[in-house]
């Protein structure tokens, strides 16, 4: 009889060590992808998470600019869809993401350095990007653009900013 109760001890000892080792992985993982307290993921990680974005994720990785949008501060990104990327013909595709250099300047222009919701921007005509130019913002009939890309989902809510998905890669002027 005491061998049994033994027995059932130990199982539950082993059951609660393992409960224990699974919930700090699952803290640790949180902790990547959510600021401290905040219980949103970070600009970089709500794009790394959607599934229309992998296209995107893999250029903010290649470039470094996810590091940027993990940190602190306050983001707006216009991420384009894998179909907005899509859009670009294959050869002009492939050598915008092989050449780092013009693909960190791409990106930069889909940065604002403040979060805008979309209420925020369909009041704004244009806004200074990370790049340094001006993105043109329009809001007709309630369908809101940017430099003519159309959001068609925004205000993702992110613990340092926003995320809105446009449909087409915004290419700054200095960058045709």
């Amino acid at each position: 009889m005491q061998l049994a109760q033994s027995k059932k001890v130990a199982a539950v000892v082993v059951a609660m060590t393992l409960a224990v080792i699974s919930s700090s992985q699952l803290s640790a993982d949180a902790k990547k992808h959510h600021r401290k307290g905040s219980g949103k993921p970070t600009v970089a990680c709500s794009a790394a998470s959607c599934k229309d974005l992998k296209t995107l994720n893999t250029a903010l990785n290649k470039t470094g600019l996810s590091r940027t949008l993990s940190n602190s501060g306050s983001y707006t990104l216009f991420a384009p869809s894998d179909a907005a990327f899509q859009k670009i013909p294959k050869a002009d595709r492939d050598a915008l993401m092989a050449d780092k250099e013009k693909l960190t300047t791409v990106l930069k222009y889909h940065v604002l350095p403040k979060k805008y919701s979309a209420s925020d921007l369909s009041s704004r005509r244009s806004l200074v990007t990370l790049e340094g130019e001006s993105v043109m913002l329009n809001n007709k009939d309630g369908s809101q653009t940017v430099d003519g890309a159309i959001v068609t989902k925004a205000d993702c809510d992110c613990s340092n900013g926003t995320v809105h998905v446009i449909d087409t890669v915004l290419i700054p002027e200095r960058g045709k």
